[in-house]
């Protein structure tokens, strides 16, 4: 009887033999359409658009079925077309990763990944079946915390390439429906000549399209409710929650809460500023430096003012300024 130690040895370590085949999504439906063998009480069909997937190795190519690129790594690079069908974004293998449809299926998981307990786990025994044309180890695995459904898996024998996956109390999985296993896969199907994304390229590229939105949204608002500048004041509590520092001879203290901060020294011929990262105000008093800020918010000189009176009332002021954060 195959053991699930020798299933996880093919699933772990990379397939010398080439696979190439669709892939298609698939889910449990009435009346039934075809069985996953040895599963008959389980019925399923393809559903929605499928992807072409070539696989050699550590290579990977992935196409939809009308032969747009989706994806494409020779092993060290990747390209990824997702974004940009002409001009891909591309990097190392570990910092551009496939995320398409059927993830699970598609892109193998690591050694590392079949550590954890997201599925890694057999429920069952290994049985050994006939599977889209292909002699493969079956198994069920079981589910980790949070997830209710085990997760049954079909494994080709011969390559160790993974050729299905179903849930079969969810009613939902993915697998080859024409997988040709050992056919040569030329070099050229793994890389990409064309013009690219580099990663710097491809994150001002996000930049720009994120500011292109915001321009967009606020130039309807501005036509559509107001172009006028909006400003509300707000309460702001100033009230410590706590008291870090205290100079019990000079009355110096250092306070703050979630939002605020307050602080004062004795006052001195050149004036103190804190090193704050908020923007903040600075003041003196006769006898006292202040500073205070909102860390969410920025004050205002009326908003000071109030707030000098609850802390002094009546005392003169001078050497007010405002200071931008950091």
């Amino acid at each position: 009887m195959t053991t699930w130690l020798e299933v996880l040895t093919a699933l772990t370590t990379v397939p010398r033999i080439p696979l190439r085949g669709t892939v298609r999504e698939v889910r449990a439906e009435e009346p039934a359409g075809f069985g996953w063998a040895g599963h008959a009480d389980q019925m399923v069909i393809p559903v929605g658009d499928g992807c072409r997937v070539w696989r050699h190795g550590d290579r990977l190519r992935v196409e939809r079925e009308d032969g747009a690129l989706v994806f494409i790594t020779d092993g060290a690079r990747a390209w990824d077309f997702t974004v940009d069908a002409k001009r891909p974004r591309t990097g190392a293998v570990d910092r551009v990763i496939y995320l398409g449809p059927n993830q699970f299926l598609v892109q193998r998981r690591s050694a590392a990944d079949w550590q954890g307990n997201d599925f890694t786990r057999p429920a069952g025994e290994v049985e050994e079946i006939e599977f889209a044309g292909r002699r493969c180890w079956t198994v069920e695995l079981a589910p980790p915390p949070g997830k209710p459904h085990p997760l049954r898996i079909w494994v080709d024998i011969e390559s160790g390439h993974m050729l299905g996956f179903h849930s079969e109390a969810g009613g939902q999985g993915a697998r080859f429906v024409d997988p040709v296993v050992g056919a040569d896969a030329d070099d050229s199907l793994f890389h990409w000549d064309g013009p690219v994304y580099t990663p710097q390229q491809y994150q001002q590229l996000l930049e720009e399209q994120r500011a292109a939105v915001q321009r967009e949204q606020a130039g309807w608002f501005a036509e559509t409710v107001t172009s006028a500048p909006l400003t509300a004041r707000v309460p702001v509590d100033f009230t410590p929650e706590s008291v870090p520092f205290r100079d019990p001879e000079t009355g110096a203290f250092d306070a703050h809460s979630r939002r605020t901060l307050l602080s004062r020294r004795p006052r001195t011929a050149e004036g103190w500023t804190p090193r704050w990262g908020a923007l903040h105000y600075v003041w003196s008093t006769p006898q006292w430096d202040w500073a205070a800020a909102v860390i969410d918010a920025d004050l205002d000189d009326e908003a000071v003012a109030q707030l000098q009176q609850q802390l002094h009332p009546g005392e003169p002021v001078d050497r007010q300024r405002r200071i931008a954060g950091r």
